[in-house]
C-alpha cells in the first residue's frame, strides 16, 4: 500500500478511536439520577462542616471528616475503574494496530514528531490532536451561539471541589486533628498561667 493510503486509513482509524472514547465516556459515565445524588449528599455534607466550625464541635467534626473521607474513596473509585477499563481497552487496540502497522513504523513523515518519530504513530498523533481541536472549538462555538454547555464527564471533579476543605470557615480550620492539638495546647499554658497567677497572690 501506498504511503497517502496508510495515512488515510490513520486518519479514520483516529475518528474511530475518538468516536469509540466518547461511547464509552457515555456508557462508563455516571447517571444524571446518581450524579444528583453524590451532588446532593455533597453539598450535604458541606454545610454540616460548616456548621460545625462555627459552633466549634470537635466531635462532630471527627466524624464529619471520616464521612468525608468515605465519600471521597467512593468518588474516586468511580473515576478510576472506568479510567482503567478505558485504558484497557486503548493499549489493546493500539497493540492491534502496531501489529497491522508494523512495516510502517517509519517513513511517513519528512521529520519526526516529538517522541513519536516518523511512522504511522507520528500521524496517528497529529490527527488526534487535529481533531480534538476541532471539537473544542466546536463546544466553544455552540456554547456561544447557544449559551449552553455542552454536558461533559466533569461532575466529579465539582463534587470533590464541593467537599474541599480549602476555606476554613470563621477562622477555624478543618485540620480536626491540628485544632484539638491546637486546644490541648492552650488549655497547657491556661493551667500554667493560672498556677503562676496563684503563686505571686500568694
Amino acid at each position: 500500500m501506498s504511503n497517502v493510503v496508510i495515512i488515510l486509513q490513520i486518519m479514520l482509524i483516529t475518528i474511530g478511536m475518538i468516536i469509540l472514547g466518547m461511547i464509552l465516556n457515555k456508557l462508563l459515565g455516571l447517571s444524571k439520577e446518581k450524579i444528583t445524588q453524590f451532588k446532593e449528599r455533597a453539598s450535604n455534607l458541606q454545610e454540616r462542616i460548616k456548621n460545625a466550625q462555627v459552633i466549634g464541635d470537635i466531635q462532630m467534626m471527627v466524624k464529619l471528616q471520616r464521612e468525608t473521607m468515605q465519600f471521597t474513596k467512593q468518588i474516586i473509585i468511580k473515576q478510576f475503574v472506568p479510567l482503567c477499563l478505558r485504558c484497557f481497552i486503548f493499549i489493546g487496540v493500539f497493540a492491534v494496530l502496531g501489529f497491522i502497522y508494523k512495516d510502517y513504523g517509519s517513513g511517513l513523515l519528512p521529520f519526526p514528531i516529538l517522541i513519536f518519530g516518523t511512522g504511522w504513530v507520528a500521524w496517528y498523533f497529529i490527527f488526534s490532536i487535529g481533531f480534538s481541536l476541532i471539537i473544542f472549538g466546536f463546544k466553544k462555538l455552540y456554547k456561544r451561539i447557544t449559551g449552553k454547555d455542552i454536558p461533559t464527564q466533569n461532575h466529579l471533579r465539582e463534587i470533590m471541589q464541593l467537599i474541599s476543605p480549602a476555606q476554613p470557615i470563621s477562622g477555624i480550620s478543618y485540620q480536626v486533628p491540628d485544632t484539638i492539638s491546637s486546644i490541648k495546647e492552650e488549655d497547657k499554658f491556661s493551667e500554667r498561667t493560672d498556677s503562676w497567677k496563684e503563686r505571686i497572690q500568694k
